[in-house]
């Protein structure tokens, strides 16, 4: 719908500029449509548009100009690219529906890719633009000192409570409790060996419920902060000194863990992994509630957008109020 409002936005400066053979008033007001000798003007219909739709359809036909002025070619390409994997994914989910669905939106295949195409030339030039003016050389050193750590390899012997959708709340626990109990002793029997990784690796292979690293001895290597580990996993393994163990099980969503630390990299230089700080802290920052209406008004701040008519200002102002 928002597009077709500012289809017709778009259309009263042609009226204006008498385009065509547009009947005028003797005061030179063009009319746009009359009917039983009523007779509405350019002037009408515009402030009409302007009072229900103007607001929204003239912010993004200035985010439009701004895109084009900001976007890059690699961006272009890249939006570009994504318009297309979007649109070819839709068209598979609907299958032989795909004409039915357009036709029902009031789409044709071109005019949704080209939507795809434009929003997320949008999107990468709103990316962009927080890279470089909203995110703080301060902020990206503070993410460097709190969440950049060197890889590290570990092993993990996890113990999973042998829980069913049946069980009733105090099954549960009891199971909850008896995987504790388990994880407890491989501890004990930990800290009484002689050859602690070769002991480790041998229980991994025994008793760890991880299928996926159990026949390696519980092997998890080169992991992070953005390893997708649990949180409460991840930050064990990160305090662990090599050679050392954790002496009370870790629980996770998935049970149980003891954690074995085999090898710790040097932290990376912070100019090796700025790139992904400023991906991560533009994630974050677009994550938050209105992120998007919050930084493109910043955008437009930036180009030094002045609103003349009143309505508009003042409907345009409202909303950024509300979220302020």
């Amino acid at each position: 719908m928002k597009k077709k409002y500012l289809l017709l936005l778009l259309c009263v400066p042609l009226l204006v500029s008498g385009c065509g053979k547009v009947p005028e008033l003797q005061n030179g007001q063009q009319i746009v449509v009359e009917l039983n000798g009523k007779q509405f003007t350019a002037e009408e219909f515009f402030d009409e548009l302007k009072e229900n739709y103007g607001t929204s359809a003239l912010i993004n036909l200035v985010s439009n100009y701004i895109t084009d002025q900001e976007i890059t070619d690699e961006l272009a390409e890249e939006a570009k690219e994504r318009a297309q994997s979007e649109y070819n994914s839709m068209a598979a989910y609907y299958g032989s529906s795909w004409n039915q669905f357009l036709a029902s939106n009031n789409y044709t295949g071109e005019q949704l890719l080209r939507d795809f195409e434009n929003s997320y030339r949008q999107n990468l030039v709103l990316e962009q633009y927080i890279r470089t003016d909203v995110v703080t050389d301060e902020e990206i050193q503070e993410y460097y000192d709190n969440n950049i750590f060197g890889d590290s390899s570990v092993r993990h012997i996890l113990i999973i409570p042998d829980v069913d959708d049946d069980m009733n709340s105090t099954e549960k626990a009891e199971a909850k409790q008896k995987a504790l109990e388990e994880a407890t002793k491989i501890i004990e029997t930990l800290q009484n060996s002689d050859n602690l990784e070769e002991e480790f690796i041998n229980i991994a292979k025994e008793q760890s419920d991880d299928t996926g690293t159990a026949s390696e001895g519980g092997l998890l290597e080169n992991i992070n902060s953005d390893s997708n580990l649990a949180e409460e996993f991840w930050e064990a393994a990160r305090d662990l000194e090599v050679g050392k163990f954790t002496t009370e099980p870790v629980e996770t969503e998935f049970g149980y863990h003891i954690i074995y630390k085999v090898s710790q990299k040097e932290k990376p230089a912070l100019e090796e992994v700025k790139e992904t700080i400023l991906d991560n802290l533009v994630d974050e920052i677009l994550s938050e509630n209105d992120a998007t209406i919050i930084y493109w008004a910043g955008l437009r701040e930036k180009y030094n957008m002045v609103i003349h008519d009143d309505i508009i200002k003042n409907n345009y102002e409202a909303t950024l109020n509300q979220i302020q």
